[in-house]
């Protein structure tokens, strides 16, 4: 197994509630496909190097985890599909 690590922002003025959620979501789509997080950071909200979508700051989040490579499409694909996610950027650990 591999060593990912993925780093993501999220919209700022989101409930906590709704964060709870997509982090929920995001973690049961990684053990469905048989990942296993290892390390889950908040980085708390942050100001945005420039503006993305009309936002000037974002909540920031990093996890690594461990899994195969087919994770990587699939988790991309969540962070794609939900409007809450700002940016993204998943790095395999050691290149």
């Amino acid at each position: 197994m591999a060593v990912y690590e993925t780093m993501f922002i999220l919209q700022p003025e989101l409930e906590s509630e709704t964060e709870e959620e997509l982090l929920n979501n995001l973690k049961a789509v990684l053990q469905k496909l048989g990942g296993e997080i290892t390390k889950a950071d908040d980085w708390g909200k942050r100001k945005l190097a420039y503006e993305i979508n009309k936002f000037t700051e974002g909540h920031y989040y990093l996890l690594e985890f461990k899994g195969t490579h087919a994770i990587v499409p699939e988790l991309e694909h969540f962070f794609r599909v939900n409007d809450a996610v700002i940016r993204f950027i998943t790095v395999r650990e050691g290149e």
